[in-house]
């Protein structure tokens, strides 16, 4: 039997969630990244959030993340204001149609988090877990 590499049975698992996810959503043509933003975004939204908090948080470049958030900008995903703390700063916020977006998706992924786990107990998920943190702890 040949040997399956984890690494590649990640990469599948992580296909097979955002096709599932994402089945009958309009995502606007949202990326990825586009996604997590959001997410940060929302899960920080009583925070005051500038661009390179967002590229710490998603390891990534300033000019990969100044692209992807202008492209959210014209799509009116996000928009930007200047900060008043620091006038070469602007600061980056939600708008009423993300914030709507966002609700539509959170509720397609726990329902989709619910049907992933059944048969699976709650030490199972715990060691699943533990193994992940390894992994990604490994990574750095």
């Amino acid at each position: 039997m040949k040997e399956r590499k984890i690494s590649f049975e990640i990469k599948i698992l992580d296909n097979m969630i955002e096709r599932k996810i994402f089945k009958g959503v309009d995502k606007r043509n949202l990326t990825n990244t586009q996604t997590r933003i959001l997410k940060y975004l929302f899960n920080n939204k009583d925070k005051v959030i500038h661009q390179s908090d967002i590229e710490k948080e998603m390891l990534l470049r300033r000019s990969t993340i100044s692209g992807i958030l202008n492209t959210m900008e014209k799509n009116n995903l996000i928009k930007r204001s200047n900060s008043e703390v620091d006038a070469r700063k602007k600061k980056i916020a939600l708008t009423s149609y993300s914030l709507n977006k966002h609700k539509e998706i959170e509720k397609k992924i726990a329902d989709f988090e619910k049907n992933l786990l059944k048969g699976i107990s709650i030490k199972e998920k715990q060691n699943f877990i533990k193994i992940i943190d390894k992994l990604k702890e490994n990574l750095k």
